[in-house]
């Protein structure tokens, strides 16, 4: 009975409840679209730094993370096809990749620039697509003497495919080495710090520069990023089996921009429910204030015929809860119309601090987002209605009945 009253109510002055719903659609659609933009941006984020760069396990010999040690492969993996073997018999494990971390000088006979080389298995790289290829071709599979350059080290080195450069470095041995080497293509992936020192090569020309067999670590990638840390404690009790020294990182423990980013866009977020809830707040408390007052002898007469002042409160809280409702359900359809228009338009963001290619506009449409911007609506209403009812509820009888 009370709920259709309540909807009665509402529609008596269709202009000011219309206003009141278009406040409370808007403040749902906002907070659709950031939430399920906030989404996509970090989940494209976590997929493509883990598929991309880290990997969703890496394998390292015991004490490499506590050592700070300079020699290149100190602690280094030697029974890598071993461990790779048994690494890869689990079902949730599509590949491994062996990488190498090295650093040097790169020369092309009349300046030297320094270099961070990923050293790589090109087969294994090209499936990551960690980069954007520029000009040339990848890592070929059988010539070891090939490299990639960044983007920016071969412009300042002059360098493109077909030329021939030296890179030097140190040994494991401690001993110095160099070797002449072809520039296969120039890569960018869009972090101009980066491109301007990066460098990769096969993993068999590093071994042959740095005088060695080993490998620094084993990249695991899985099937489902959920699978992480139960393929971790796996892989933990099968090392102590094999009584292998070994020792593991999970993705999320060496992805700190990445947790710079979700606390950055959750804090965003966070701040744009507070202005939503402020503005439906007052939206909603000045609707039902100016219903009060209009209906003021009404009320006056409802309580001189019996009705309890607590009914009268929960009447008014039912009116607030209403519109909230139809706001939420509404703001819930337009956030989805809304977010299916710019999903199919094909809109393309400019690049972020510290990049140098943009992204396009994606809205992720999860049910959390959805159920979050509903609810906020319907509490938020619903709170706002709490002291205008209060007011309603304690009018005197005879003030209302004489109000004019």
């Amino acid at each position: 009975m009370l709920t259709r009253i309540a909807f009665r109510n509402i529609f008596r002055n269709r202009r000011r409840s219309a206003i009141t719903l278009l406040v409370i659609v808007a403040g749902a659609i906002g907070l659709i679209l950031f939430g399920g933009y906030k989404a996509h941006t970090i989940r494209a984020l976590r997929e493509s730094t883990i598929r991309n760069r880290l990997g969703h396990i890496q394998i390292y010999k015991l004490g490499y993370s506590k050592s700070e040690s300079q020699k290149p492969l100190e602690y280094a993996i030697d029974n890598i096809a071993e461990i790779r073997r048994a690494v890869e018999q689990d079902k949730r494990v599509t590949m491994t990749a062996a990488q190498i971390t090295l650093m040097g000088l790169l020369s092309n006979g009349e300046k030297s620039e320094t270099f961070i080389a990923t050293a790589v298995e090109p087969e294994k790289d090209r499936l990551m697509g960690s980069q954007r290829l520029l000009s040339g071709t990848n890592l070929p599979l059988d010539e070891p003497d090939a490299v990639l350059l960044g983007r920016g080290l071969a412009a300042s080195m002059h360098a493109k495919p077909g030329d021939y450069l030296t890179i030097m470095t140190t040994t494991v041995g401690g001993s110095l080495n160099a070797v002449d080497v072809r520039v296969a293509g120039t890569f960018t992936i869009g972090v101009k710090e980066f491109d301007d020192r990066a460098l990769k090569i096969p993993i068999k020309g590093a071994q042959q520069l740095l005088q060695t067999s080993k490998v620094e670590k084993l990249l695991v990638f899985l099937k489902e990023t959920d699978d992480t840390a139960a393929v971790h404690g796996d892989l933990q009790k099968l090392f102590a089996e094999k009584s292998w020294a070994l020792e593991m990182k999970e993705w999320s423990e060496l992805a700190g921009f990445y947790h710079q980013v979700v606390a950055f866009y959750n804090g965003i977020f966070g701040f744009l429910g507070v202005i939503v809830f402020a503005i439906v707040v007052f939206s909603v408390a000045n609707t039902i204030m100016m219903s009060i007052f209009e209906r003021t002898r009404e009320i006056g007469t409802l309580m001189a015929i019996g009705t309890t002042r607590e009914r009268v409160w929960r009447m008014f809280l039912l009116e607030g809860f209403v519109i909230g409702m139809l706001g939420g359900i509404l703001g819930v359809v337009a956030g989805a119309a809304v977010a299916t228009i710019i999903n199919h338009s094909n809109m393309m963001l400019p690049p972020p601090p510290g990049y140098t290619v943009g992204y396009p506009l994606k809205i992720l449409m999860q049910r959390n987002v959805f159920v979050t911007a509903a609810l906020i609506s319907i509490v938020t209403s619903t709170v706002s209605a709490i002291l205008p009812a209060l007011k309603a509820s304690r009018m005197k009888i005879v003030d209302a009945l004489g109000h004019i």
